[in-house]
């Protein structure tokens, strides 16, 4: 039995020596090593297995320091020898999974360098420990301060392992009070960077996000580094629906792969998700103080919440709602919270512009007694919609900024008896509208920056003493940038006879545009003087440019010539059930364009090709055919490599129409966009036409995702 107890440990330390030198030779040739991608996922498993040797190696280390006596009954030699070699194979298997890992892309710092040369000198400082273990008897000296010195190898490879993963210090942090205790600071002189939001980030984010560990290249410990964001572009954009990278990946399910904190991790609790929407959605300021934001702010309300302060809050004599109709009513693009801890008072955030619809104010009439702030912004509300809002008779504090309202209906707010502030900045509101505003019963504050209103204008309303208007800053020798044009065309399949409008805000005002994709330009572009007619796909941009003002942010948007009507279609394979929006009837439904890859209008495919009929009851003369993809190289969705038309006269006499092969991306395209494949032939009679997608089959190298395969989005197929 002991003999092969001993063939037993043999082998295991065989296989512990032979990973060593392993280590050791990729040590030498580093450089010119390049993980393969079936050995990531031994890299990975680095976390599961580098704490069994650290417990076993901690417990020898400790045994034999206290051992005194040769003679002594604590000592049973087998099994000191069996954990020494456990922990020695275990430390080797640690050490190489873990240099593996070392190799993804996201470490790029000293601590790795150390903390990967600590773990390779411990697991062959135990290698060396057992080869010699006869010679080191435990209640000797030497032995001891083996045992010493292997166990400050031990703590401090683990203290760098732990500031990788956690953040710095994470090992001895709880031993003291930090060297920088919190900062204490008053309400009035609190920042909502400095105070409320940098906060959050360093305990949420920072640990896969520092000098030490920058995962997708993103550091978020200096506002330079925020800004910069990381190899998936800006972490915040105010012109998206989903306010960019940081906010959307949020939002995103928690079993998502690009949710933010990834599981495991500590998340953000909803009441800082909120913050941090708000922050970028007012313009994500780094100097702005919290004293100058209103109290139905969702910032000034976290605030009073985490710093405390003489300012309390309106106390509300109106019961709260159910628990369960307010998480009926929030969806992804329709945030409803309590302003405050315990408080029965709810505000409302919009999100997604592509998702709006008039119906999402009216469903919240069960809360109408309890909604006391609403944001709005860049929502495409109409005139009409003011009706509905006028139907909330707790609504203290309304934003309506850059929305498509001109005003007409304004006096409907009449109605509402609370309403303290209102913001209609970049809206069309008129001069004459404004001073109807008077009237309003409990108004105090009206914003109404960016509007066409004259500045002589906006001057004479300061005046005024009931309302104080906040018109923005403006001065002779500061140059201030336009906001972009407002497309009214919602709808992007445009029928025969129908035509593309614009409009901006500001009175005086010249609109430039291209149809082809490109940038438009101050001197050379064409003037939107009348709308523009549809004759074929196009890719509308504009700008704005007024004498005395910087032009405008670009705005963008895909029309399509309404094709012929798709009587059937049919999914040749399957989509993978992530994605799988409304089955085939997605391909042909008028809906195209959207860039939200959870909203609902897209296919999916990743282990498949997209595959599909379309039929038609009678034959069509058809030259062309319009395919509506995605591409979000941050999510891993790629334009598709191949695209077949095939037509004929049903499926069993289809003939190849026409091939495109995009071919595979050279490098990184930040942010999400969606991208249109025409696809000509001669023009025939069809009846049914079968169209072929190939997703990307593996990943450029550049991209972090490396080697695996892509994903396609499809949302449209038009027949021309």
């Amino acid at each position: 039995m002991s003999r092969i107890l001993s063939d037993w440990k043999g082998l295991i330390y065989n296989i512990a020596f032979f990973l060593n030198g392993l280590l050791v030779f990729l040590l030498l040739f580093e450089n010119r090593f390049a993980v393969p991608q079936w050995m990531q996922a031994i890299g990975r498993m680095h976390p599961l297995v580098l704490h069994f040797p650290l417990v076993v190696l901690i417990l020898y280390s400790l045994w034999v320091i206290i051992e005194r006596k040769p003679e002594s009954h604590t000592w049973n030699e087998g099994l000191a020898d069996s954990l020494l070699v456990i922990g020695t194979v275990t430390a080797a298997v640690a050490a190489f999974s873990g240099f593996v890992l070392s190799h993804e892309e996201g470490y790029e710092s000293d601590t790795l360098l150390w903390h990967k040369w600590l773990g390779i000198a411990i697991s062959i400082a135990a290698v060396a420990w057992y080869g010699v273990r006869k010679s080191l008897s435990p209640w000797k000296l030497p032995a001891k301060l083996v045992a010493g010195a292997f166990l400050v190898l031990l703590f401090v490879g683990g203290h760098l392992g732990g500031n990788l993963t956690h953040g710095e210090d994470f090992l001895i942090s709880p031993l003291g009070p930090s060297a920088e205790p919190a900062e204490q600071v008053a309400f009035e002189e609190a920042k909502v960077y400095e105070h409320l939001v940098k906060p959050v980030l360093e305990q949420k984010c920072l640990s896969c996000h520092n000098e030490e560990k920058s995962k997708g290249g993103l550091q978020m410990q200096t506002q330079a580094l925020l800004v910069k964001g990381g190899k998936g572009g800006v972490l915040w954009d105010t012109t998206k629906a989903d306010l960019g990278l940081l906010i959307s990946r949020l939002h995103l399910p928690l079993e998502d792969k690009k949710h933010m904190p990834p599981r495991g991790k500590v998340q953000l609790t909803e009441e800082e998700v909120v913050l941090l929407a708000a922050w970028v959605k007012g313009g994500s300021r780094f100097d702005q103080l919290v004293s100058s934001l209103p109290p139905q702010n969702p910032v000034y309300a976290y605030a009073q919440n985490v710093l405390g302060g003489d300012r309390t809050e309106e106390q509300y004599t109106f019961s709260a709602a159910s628990a369960d109709e307010v998480q009926k009513l929030n969806t992804n693009y329709r945030l409803i919270k309590p302003l405050s801890a315990g408080s029965p008072a709810l505000f409302v955030n919009f999100y997604n512009r592509a998702n709006f619809k008039s119906q999402d104010i009216e469903g919240l009439i069960p809360l109408k007694d309890q909604i006391v702030s609403m944001d709005l912004s860049k929502m495409p509300v109409k005139d009409e919609d003011i009706k509905a809002l006028a139907k909330f008779p707790e609504l203290r504090r309304l934003i309506l900024n850059f929305t498509d309202i001109t005003g007409n209906n304004l006096a409907e707010l009449k109605k509402l008896p609370n309403l303290r502030e209102l913001s209609l900045s970049g809206t069309a509101i008129t001069m004459a509208q404004v001073k109807s505003l008077d009237g309003f019963p409990a108004l105090k504050r009206v914003y109404l920056w960016s509007t066409g209103i004259a500045p002589k204008d906006l001057e004479n309303l300061k005046k005024g003493q009931k309302i104080a208007f906040e018109t923005g800053f403006r001065s002779d020798t500061l140059v201030m940038a336009l906001n972009p044009p407002v497309i009214l065309n919602e709808k992007q399949l445009i029928g025969k006879g129908e035509s593309v409008t614009m409009k901006h805000q500001i009175a005086g005002t010249v609109i430039r545009y291209t149809l082809d994709g490109t940038e438009p330009d101050s001197t050379q572009s064409p003037i939107y003087d009348k709308p523009i007619p549809i004759t074929a796909n196009i890719n509308l941009k504009a700008k704005a440019f007024r004498n005395g003002w910087y032009g405008s942010p670009m705005v963008s948007k895909l029309f399509f010539k309404e094709g012929f009507h798709v009587d059937s279609a049919q999914l040749i394979t399957p989509v993978d059930q992530r994605y799988h929006a409304k089955g085939a009837s997605s391909i042909s439904d008028g809906k195209v364009g959207d860039t939200e890859r959870v909203s609902g209008t897209w296919l999916g495919y990743v282990e498949n090709d997209f595959q599909s009929y379309l039929f038609f009851k009678n034959p069509v003369r058809a030259s062309n055919v319009t395919l509506s993809t995605l591409r979000s190289f941050g999510s891993f969705i790629f334009e598709p490599t191949r695209i077949e038309v095939w037509g004929g006269a049903d499926p069993k006499t289809l003939k190849l129409l026409k091939v495109i092969t995009p071919g595979v991306p050279a490098k990184d395209i930040p942010g999400a966009e969606n991208v249109v494949y025409e696809a000509g032939f001669e023009p025939q009679q069809l009846s049914c036409i079968k169209l072929v997608a190939k997703p990307l089959a593996k990943i450029p190298a550049w991209h972090s995702g490396k080697g695996n395969k892509g994903w396609l989005f499809v949302d449209e197929v038009i027949v021309n």
